[in-house]
């Protein structure tokens, strides 16, 4: 999967409010990528955000990508991979790497009712 680091800064802001700095549930500090969503929650909110570059179902570490997004130019295109719980994250100027959970273990998502 391929995004510009500008729109996943974006995204992250607006998952800020709900991924816990602290819980219990060690999975949700974890953003859900899959079927072009991307998806955060803390159990009792969850913020869903159309992300198309979704290419591969994954779960990101909220904080660690936080932190490091904090050191890469806007500009550049972060490409990401995740192989054998690991999920890898390379751009122009380097790359990071940092354990990762099954997406399976992330909460399941509520029906919403469409009328």
């Amino acid at each position: 999967m391929e995004i510009q680091v500008t729109k996943l800064r974006e995204l992250m802001e607006l998952f800020k409010p709900v991924v816990p700095k602290k819980s219990a549930i060690p999975i949700t500090a974890y953003i859900r990528l899959s079927e072009g969503k991307a998806i955060a929650t803390d159990l009792e909110t969850m913020v869903i955000a159309d992300l198309p570059e979704v290419e591969e179902p994954m779960l990101l570490p909220y904080a660690s990508l936080a932190d490091m997004l904090k050191y890469v130019p806007g500009n550049e295109t972060l490409k990401i991979e995740v192989q054998n719980k690991k999920v890898s994250l390379a751009w122009s100027g380097g790359t990071a790497s940092y354990p990762t959970e099954a997406v399976q273990d992330f909460p399941v998502l509520p029906e919403v009712p469409t009328t």
